[in-house]
């Protein structure tokens, strides 16, 4: 009983200081956090009352999500991780989504029998912006970068009052944020279960993102080598001759590199300033295994090869695969001068897609249009047999 009148009593006292705050006073210290206070400084910067209704911009016409290369990658991105969170956390008063960095909802998950005014208008298409809806979580995290939560008379508008919202960034090729994955609700939810399950499925989406990238290898990073195959993981896309393209935020963070802004120009001798010659070598070759790698620091990273340069010839290679594809007999790799065994050729199909998607197991079974239990066990028998390694 206690916390609930204390959840009431902070609910009436942001809304007094929403009334007093859009007639020209300050907001009182500590009361909000810092993103979401700048917020309602927007928020009231455009003319925006607590009284308004809300309103979801509709994409112009003329356009559509799939006319934009950006957001055609990021649904791609996001769209199983969706899933994955809906699964652990939907229900018919949530809906789970993600917008670019114009607010734009590139994909949402949403329950048939929801009917909830506020949630029903969240839909591909609209648009979530400080202008025409105020103080939201991902409006926050488009603007600041940082993971954000508005519950309840946090949010700008008096009609959001009743709404709960958690938003976490996606960052880009060159630590930018290019979106956000965010939850929307009335309901009840454990905030910190679901805080950490979008903190991983952010770093997924981002692990995909970078396996879109051509040309270049990608290498796996990670302190501790048991959490390489997941989205703990940091990858490195590097180019043929050793020049470091690409880093994604968890690579950043653990070889200390510049976060939120294009990297310098790097080689990999010069991240791992340790290491000789034949093992930088031996870094850029498949089949290696993983590698612990010196820094002259002192410190070790373990290192993972997950991918080999992708051309439009291999792209053209890796192309889906039915599950029929794998029972015919398959055209023999260029260069092999044969036709492989049916195993071979399948662990071929299989190992392709899975350096492709750099590991993602679920990315590699829809490009070879397998569900991802059949596999798992076409994985296991490749194993069983000695063809794959575990």
């Amino acid at each position: 009983m206690a916390k609930i009148a204390s959840a009431d009593s902070r609910q009436q006292r942001l809304h007094a200081a929403r009334a007093r705050f859009v007639g020209g006073e300050q907001l009182p210290a500590a009361l909000l956090s810092a993103p979401v206070a700048r917020s309602w400084e927007r928020s009231r910067g455009t003319g925006l009352l607590p009284s308004s209704t809300p309103q979801y911009e509709l994409l112009d016409k003329s356009r559509t999500l799939r006319d934009s290369k950006a957001d055609r990658r990021l649904y791609s991105c996001v769209v199983d991780e969706i899933e994955q969170l809906w699964d652990a956390f939907g229900g018919t008063d949530w809906t789970i989504f993600c917008v670019n960095t114009e607010g734009t909802i590139v994909h949402a998950r949403q329950s048939p029998a929801c009917d909830d005014d506020l949630l029903l208008p969240i839909t591909p298409g609209r648009r979530v912006v400080e202008p025409n809806i105020g103080t939201t979580a991902p409006g926050c995290v488009i603007h600041d970068g940082t993971e954000t939560i508005v519950a309840g008379g946090e949010h700008y508008l008096d009609e959001f009052e009743r709404v709960f919202c958690l938003a976490v960034p996606l960052f880009g090729f060159h630590g930018e944020v290019i979106g956000a994955l965010d939850i929307t609700g009335t309901g009840k939810r454990n905030v910190s279960q679901v805080q950490e399950q979008f903190r991983l499925a952010a770093l997924a989406a981002e692990q995909r993102l970078f396996a879109t990238l051509r040309g270049c290898h990608l290498l796996r990073v990670q302190h501790d080598p048991r959490w390489l195959g997941t989205p703990l993981a940091g990858l490195l896309a590097v180019e043929e001759d050793g020049q470091l393209r690409a880093a994604s935020r968890m690579a950043r963070r653990m070889l200390s590199l510049p976060t939120g802004a294009p990297l310098p120009a790097l080689e990999l001798r010069q991240i791992f300033d340790d290491a000789t010659p034949a093992q930088l070598n031996r870094l850029l070759q498949r089949g290696r295994g993983v590698q612990r790698v010196a820094r002259a620091d002192g410190s070790h990273i373990w290192v993972e090869y997950a991918r080999a340069p992708l051309n439009r010839s291999t792209a053209r290679r890796a192309a889906p695969v039915t599950v029929a594809g794998f029972d015919q007999a398959a055209p023999a790799l260029a260069g092999s001068g044969k036709q492989g065994s049916l195993q071979e050729q399948t662990l071929n199909a299989i190992q392709s897609a899975i350096d492709e998607h750099a590991g993602n197991i679920a990315a590699a079974a829809r490009q070879l249009g397998l569900s991802r239990t059949t596999l798992y066990a076409k994985l296991r028998k490749l194993r069983d047999t000695g063809m794959m390694g575990g």
